[in-house]
């Protein structure tokens, strides 16, 4: 329920934003979003940004105006998040917002991507691949978000559809009473503040596909900007490129990303297929090639601008409709081509904006077709040339727009919420015998395994270690 706000102030507030991954010099999409956005809104408020995740380097992020703070387990970050008046959160222990509530700290949560659609097609959950395992961690996941309806003063998400997704459960989960609404509208409960660009453009030196890779300067290459999740389709592009090399040899395709930087997602199945394939196809390493570990954020312009043209694929599945794909911004960064498959939100704006070719699922005739045509020079730069007049509306000043001005006027705004109690579900009977052992072992290669471990607390012993765990 909405409790009635204090008199509004004039005063700075004082926001904690908690990571929800790696940040530092290797950093994944979720790294670098909560690093930009606590550096946006340094504009509106004194930042702390909170750093727990093991493998981080807080070292790399100074001079961005706001101050860094490490913390260890559950009771530090409590301290943390209660000597804030707003806390901007992702994935993040439930007692941490009930008791910074009570001390009068205000949560966002940020939505950015539709985690349940995204998990419950997923071939392992929190780093179960069986059943009913992952019937178990999917509603402990269901059960989080459950909560954060019902306890968050403001949330954001990266596009209509999936803002339409949010408010759908929003109401079923009983996080939108007809008392808290108040006249307010759609916007002023759930923000749009997708996934942005840096300002200016990507500079680099080094030509880290071509002279390191030993491709010619007049050869085509594609590239694929980053991991290969479950919902990826690696498989496709790879089809396409080693039939078109019949006859154009001078045709490359390049993954980077292959192994995530926190080191508990690791290197995906996905991967480990995609190179199969590519082995059994002849392109290994001979117009189709992967390059191991992960780039580096700040080293990542040195491999877009050695591309022609970049290229994005997917199966078609329940996380499609509401994916928001971050990689896509970077094609934008280097005013890249791109090829997409249909079904998602930016296969419509891509195709409406005149961005890239956009292909049917698992189409490797249409994606043979589609590299062909950005294989024309004229082509590339044509598409070039519309990419570079959307740019500026995806600069991080524009996607968080929506939030700086809720976070300006926070305390007419962002209404306190009273926090639910803990959600009290039958107990599950104990696994067998090795079973988290083994769902440990396995949960390297999910990547919504960090949410399963902060949220499944049947698992308590793995929950305690991880909550305790060093900060690096």
């Amino acid at each position: 329920m909405v409790t009635t706000p204090p008199p509004v102030s004039s005063r700075r507030p004082r926001v904690v934003v908690v990571t929800a991954d790696v940040v530092g010099a290797r950093m994944a999409g979720p790294g670098i979003r909560f690093v930009e956005i606590a550096t946006q809104l340094t504009q509106v408020a004194d930042v702390t940004l909170a750093v727990g995740i093991e493998g981080s380097d807080v070292g790399s992020l100074s001079g961005r105006g706001f101050s860094v703070r490490e913390f260890r387990g559950r009771d530090e970050l409590v301290a943390l998040v209660s000597s804030h008046d707003i806390a901007f959160c992702q994935l993040i222990d439930d007692e941490v917002v009930r008791q910074g509530a009570a001390a009068g700290c205000r949560f966002i949560f940020d939505l950015y991507n539709a985690l349940p659609a995204e998990a419950i097609g997923a071939e392992r959950i929190g780093g179960f691949d069986t059943q009913p395992e992952m019937d178990e961690v999917f509603n402990d996941v269901l059960s989080f978000f459950r909560f954060c309806m019902r306890a968050g003063s403001y949330f954001v998400t990266s596009n209509d559809r999936q803002r339409d997704f949010w408010v759908g459960f929003m109401m079923s989960a009983g996080g939108l009473l007809p008392s808290e609404l108040r006249g307010r509208h759609t916007a002023d409960l759930i923000g749009l503040v997708p996934f942005g660009m840096e300002d200016g453009d990507p500079q680099s030196d080094r030509r880290a596909i071509r002279r390191e890779l030993g491709i010619s300067e007049d050869d085509l290459v594609l590239l694929w900007a980053g991991g290969i999740w479950d919902w990826f389709d690696a498989e496709t592009p790879i089809r396409a490129v080693a039939e078109l090399r019949r006859e154009r040899p001078d045709v490359h395709l390049v993954f980077y990303g292959t192994t995530h930087p926190n080191s508990l997602i690791g290197k995906p199945k996905n991967v480990e297929r995609a190179e199969a394939l590519a082995r059994e196809l002849g392109v290994f390493d001979a117009g189709v090639h992967f390059i191991e570990g992960w780039v580096p954020a700040e080293d990542r312009a040195a491999y877009l601008l050695d591309a022609d043209a970049a290229i994005c694929a997917h199966k078609a599945s329940f996380e499609t409709r509401y994916a928001f794909r971050t990689r896509i911004l970077d094609h934008f960064w280097a005013t890249l081509p791109s090829i997409v498959t249909e079904g998602d939100w930016f296969s419509e704006y891509i195709e409406t904006r005149g961005l890239g070719p956009v292909v049917g699922y698992g189409d490797v005739a249409g994606t043979v077709a589609a590299i062909r045509e950005l294989s024309d020079p004229e082509r590339r730069a044509d598409v070039r040339r519309n990419v570079a007049a959307i740019r500026e509306e995806w600069r991080w000043a524009a996607t968080t727009s929506e939030l700086k001005a809720m976070v300006a006027d926070w305390e007419s705004r962002l209404l306190p919420r009273a926090v639910p109690p803990r959600e009290d579900r039958p107990e599950a009977p104990a696994p067998p015998v090795g079973m988290i052992a083994r769902a440990r072992s396995r949960a390297s290669r999910s990547p919504i395994g960090t949410a399963y471990r902060g949220l499944r607390r049947r698992v308590g012993a793995l929950a305690r270690r991880l909550r305790h765990r060093p900060a690096r």
